[in-house]
């Protein structure tokens, strides 16, 4: 008996040695993937142009990893047997309320945290020039045609970033440990990988926030309608952007943070509850 557990014991570990390289192997092929296209495209446009065709490399390559996931993803229900059920979303009716309020909630996360940066982090060499980096980054993209702005950033760039932290990933660190270990664990890796400064500490809230909701629902469809609507009110057509709206937009966002905060307490409430009626080892299915 004690070789047999000794044996098993070493499985486990190996096995949990193997999901945290799967994680981490996905989030490569996704920067790969986005570098191979970056270099393949040099050829096509000059150096000082490559960065106005950015969300149109952006598109292409995520259309390239969206089969790739979808394939990953599918091969691992598979496996798991798991079908999509949702604890919340199709039997509750108020569902829709609750997804508006978040994505408003998360944005005004967002601008809190960019008034802190700005106002009193600036004077930190490392934030001010990441600043500056962000501001940069989205003047070239304003110059892009909106199509493929908004299918690199507001469509298909939030289903694949879905995709891979909240199903790819996600399913491997719950191969690791359950609970909230893959919540916190994807909502950081989701956060670093936008390597930008003053991009990890709000995209890690928001991812932080979608890993819980993923959770409870076990459905990838609410995560991704929330971060494509999140982007969306970030990168509206030129038509809307307009400072009537803009300001709408800033306004509601702040008024629906202390809403968010009530709602995803209760959401971990529920969780937990849950969590307690479930047998440690019981999601282990591989």
């Amino acid at each position: 008996m004690g070789k047999n557990t000794e044996t098993g014991n070493t499985m486990k570990i190996g096995q949990k040695y193997t999901s945290a390289l799967f994680a981490l192997l996905a989030i490569w092929i996704y920067n790969g993937i986005s570098i191979l296209f970056l270099f393949g495209f040099q050829f096509v446009f000059p150096n000082d142009e490559l960065w106005n065709h950015y969300s149109m490399i952006d598109s292409i390559a995520c259309s390239v990893l969206l089969v790739i996931f979808i394939l990953w993803l599918y091969h691992i229900w598979r496996q798991k047997k798991q079908t999509n059920t949702c604890t919340i979303g199709s039997q509750e009716a108020n569902i829709v309320p609750k997804i508006i309020i978040w994505v408003l909630g998360f944005g005004g996360f967002s601008i809190i945290w960019f008034i802190i940066a700005e106002s009193f982090l600036g004077s930190a060499p490392i934030i001010s020039e990441s600043l500056q980096s962000f501001e940069e980054s989205w003047s070239y993209i304003a110059n892009e045609s909106y199509l493929w702005v908004f299918l690199s950033v507001v469509l298909i760039g939030p289903i694949v970033e879905e995709l891979l932290f909240r199903g790819i990933v996600f399913h491997y660190l719950e191969n690791i440990k359950t609970g909230y270990f893959p919540i916190i664990v994807s909502a950081v890796l989701f956060g670093l990988w936008h390597q930008e400064p003053v991009q990890v500490v709000y995209t890690a809230i928001l991812g932080l926030g979608l890993g819980l909701i993923y959770a409870k629902t076990r459905d990838l469809k609410i995560v991704i309608v929330m971060h494509i609507l999140n982007n969306f009110l970030s990168t509206l057509p030129p038509t809307w952007d307009t400072p009537l709206i803009q300001d709408t937009i800033f306004y509601a966002s702040l008024l629906m943070v202390l809403p968010t905060i009530i709602l995803f307490i209760q959401l971990i409430v529920r969780y937990q509850k849950e969590q307690n009626l479930i047998p440690p080892d019981s999601n282990m299915e591989n």
